[in-house]
């Protein structure tokens, strides 16, 4: 065994080693972490596997316990992948020492994966972590595996993220199913504590856009149960919060909940409207209640003031006021381009009723003479 190796054909060779490690280190990294663009593409773990994982809405326990075994398999393996690599294309590394123990190593990591892997297959998965997490909920974890089943298949749960990097929340249940582990907690025995608020791109658009993620940390009054953090995005939080009306949730750092997008944009709406000029309202005019909402009195009217009355795509508009600031703001946003919310401001969209174009100059706040 040689302590010391050199090339036998100089930088070139260095180089194409290299660049072999970083796109073996990149397929290890894809394969365990799959960015967007390969979920879409169907090239993961969970795809490729699927014969071997089952359902998840039929089996979500077992589903998952096959999940991270399967994983944390392959994740073991690729180490002893990378030098079997480097056996084929240069058996002759192998002499070097620190790379001939490497391959040692990476050999015995993948037999301990795969004799692992057989262990929890021998016991009929009773030796999983999960079912030691399980276990910390009942005395018998298949019990509690049927419940999370059970509430698992109802429509009426709130889910966010990949089948690897799922926040789940059931009836009784709150669930953060990761790369290598699956965390649960009951919802009776849980509180909540908002820890950060952090800007991150939107994955699911074409375009750079930050969206808000929020972490929270998830602590049980079990004490077997540890705490563990889930993130959520924030223009999802509304409805994650909505199911848990029974869980406390601190926020003792002041974590800010941004709007969400709907809401944002009738803020701006209504900040641009009442930059306009308003529409003085006839005498003894008399307004029924917003064709939207049927509840608020009709506080906007349509008016052409972004160009004279001949110029430009918007017409003037004659119909009386009808709507309310909050139902033509979300009329408006209904009409644009869902996936482009950056041009929103400066869009139009017909009038509810006679479908003349109008932007938002054309709307005027309502002021009663």
């Amino acid at each position: 065994m040689e302590g010391d190796f050199h090339w036998s054909s100089g930088g070139a060779e260095q180089q194409s080693i290299l660049l072999l490690t970083v796109l073996y280190v990149a397929f290890a990294m894809f394969s365990l972490i799959p960015p967007q663009e390969i979920r879409s593409a169907g090239l993961t773990l969970e795809r490729i596997l699927s014969n071997q994982l089952g359902s998840e809405s039929l089996d979500f326990v077992g589903y998952h316990m096959r999940r991270t075994a399967l994983t944390r398999l392959v994740g073991m393996l690729l180490p002893f992948g990378y030098y079997v690599m480097l056996a084929v294309l240069r058996p002759d590394l192998l002499k070097v020492q620190l790379v001939y123990w490497g391959f040692l190593v990476s050999l015995g990591v993948a037999a301990a994966g795969i004799l692992l892997s057989l262990y929890y297959w021998k016991s009929k998965w009773s030796t999983h972590p999960l079912a030691s997490v399980l276990g910390y909920h009942g005395d018998n974890w298949r019990v509690v595996a049927g419940s999370v089943n059970v509430e698992f298949r109802r429509v009426d749960k709130f889910t966010s993220g990949p089948s690897n990097n799922r926040v789940i929340v059931t009836e009784s249940w709150l669930v953060k199913a990761g790369i290598f582990t699956v965390h649960v907690s009951r919802l009776a025995d849980t509180c909540l504590t908002l820890l950060q608020s952090a800007e991150v791109p939107d994955s699911q658009s074409d375009v750079f856009r930050p969206v808000q993620r929020i972490a929270i940390r998830v602590t049980s009054v079990n004490d077997a149960v540890r705490d563990f953090v889930v993130h959520v995005p924030g223009l999802e939080y509304r409805d994650f919060k909505s199911r848990l009306p029974f869980v406390q949730v601190v926020n003792v750092r002041g974590v800010t909940v941004h709007q969400t997008l709907g809401e944002r944009f009738i803020v701006a709406f209504a900040e641009q409207v009442n930059r306009n000029t308003g529409y003085h309202l006839p005498p003894n005019t008399e307004l029924d209640s917003c064709l939207g909402c049927m509840v608020a009195v009709p506080d906007v009217k349509i008016t052409k003031q972004c160009a004279p009355m001949d110029d430009g795509h918007c017409r003037n508009c004659m119909c009386r006021p009808q709507w309310c600031m909050t139902c033509m703001a979300r009329w408006f946003a209904s009409r644009q381009d869902q996936r482009n919310p950056e041009g929103w401001l400066s869009a139009r969209a017909p009038c509810p009723n006679c479908r003349s174009q109008f932007c938002m100059l054309d709307v005027c706040r309502v002021v009663d003479t």
